[in-house]
C-alpha cells in the first residue's frame, strides 16, 4: 500500500520530471535521504526525510538539515 502525501505538503520534494527523479534517486543513493527512526531523528549524513512514494515508486522527500 502506497502512502499519502503527508500534510504540509509544501516544502515536500515530489519528482515530476526526469531531472527531479534524478535529484532524489541520487540523494537516495548517496545516504543523504533516509526514513526518521522512531525517534524522529535522521541518521547521520541524512538530509531529507523519506516521508512516502509516488505512485511509480519515487520517494517523496521533507528537507530536514542542510548538510
Amino acid at each position: 500500500m502506497k502512502k499519502k502525501t503527508p500534510p504540509g505538503s509544501a516544502d515536500l520534494i515530489v519528482s515530476s520530471d526526469p531531472a527531479s527523479t534524478k535529484y532524489v534517486n541520487d540523494l537516495v543513493e548517496q545516504g543523504k535521504s533516509a526514513r526518521a527512526g522512531a525517534d524522529g531523528a535522521l541518521p547521520p549524513g541524512a538530509t531529507h526525510e523519506i516521508v512516502g512514494e509516488t505512485e511509480i515508486g519515487v520517494p517523496i522527500l521533507r528537507r530536514r538539515r542542510f548538510g
